[in-house]
Formats: structure tokens, C-alpha cells, sequence
């Protein structure tokens, strides 16, 4: 929950510099993310009164369902900003010491 509110948080701090007609979107995937964290919390929150019954699988599985919508949205959310950024030329290029760093090779 923190995590996605950080990203969320995030993502109101550059929306202003984004391009309008992509707004709508990110908005538009914020407003689904807050409704799956809200999913996922049900879900938690039935697991754990079935956890001593018969339904303790089932309601495991639904949580961990709905914990990876939530993921998969999250990972959309970052996509579809990152591609604002990019058509906005807000993104930043790597610096050449991060890439280094990345391929694992020492200097």
C-alpha cells in the first residue's frame, strides 16, 4: 500500500508537465489502481476470517489473484507514464557510469 502510494504520488508530481490527451489515461489507470488495492484488501481480509475453515484456498487464491492485478495494473501505470515522459522528451537519458553498472562490468 505504501509502495503504490508513493508511485501514485509519483506520478501527480510530473502529470502537469505530461501532455493533456495522455491525462485522461494516467488518470484514468490511478482511479483502477485504487480500486484493485481496494479489491485486494477484500479479498485479505476474507482470507484471513476463512482461515481456520474449509474456504482458506480458495479465499488464498482470490487474494493472491487479485494481489497480481494490482501488480500488472501498477506495471501499466509506469509503462503508460514513461511513455508520456518519452513523447514529452522529459525522460532522461542513462548516464554511461549506470549502463557500466547495469552490464555488470568493472572499469
Amino acid at each position: 500500500g505504501i509502495s503504490l502510494r508513493t508511485l501514485i504520488q509519483s506520478v501527480d508530481e510530473i502529470l502537469p508537465s505530461l501532455h493533456s490527451s495522455v491525462t485522461s489515461e494516467i488518470e484514468g489507470t490511478k482511479k483502477l489502481l485504487n480500486k484493485d488495492l481496494a479489491e485486494l484488501i477484500n479479498k485479505m481480509r476474507l482470507a484471513q476470517q476463512n482461515s481456520i475453515t474449509s474456504l482458506k484456498e480458495e479465499c488464498q487464491k482470490q487474494m493472491l489473484a487479485a494481489a497480481h492485478t494490482l501488480a500488472l495494473d501498477s506495471k501499466n501505470l509506469l509503462d503508460a507514464v514513461d511513455q508520456a515522459r518519452v513523447r514529452a522528451n522529459l525522460a532522461k537519458p542513462k548516464r554511461d557510469s549506470e549502463d557500466e553498472e547495469d552490464s555488470g562490468e568493472d572499469t
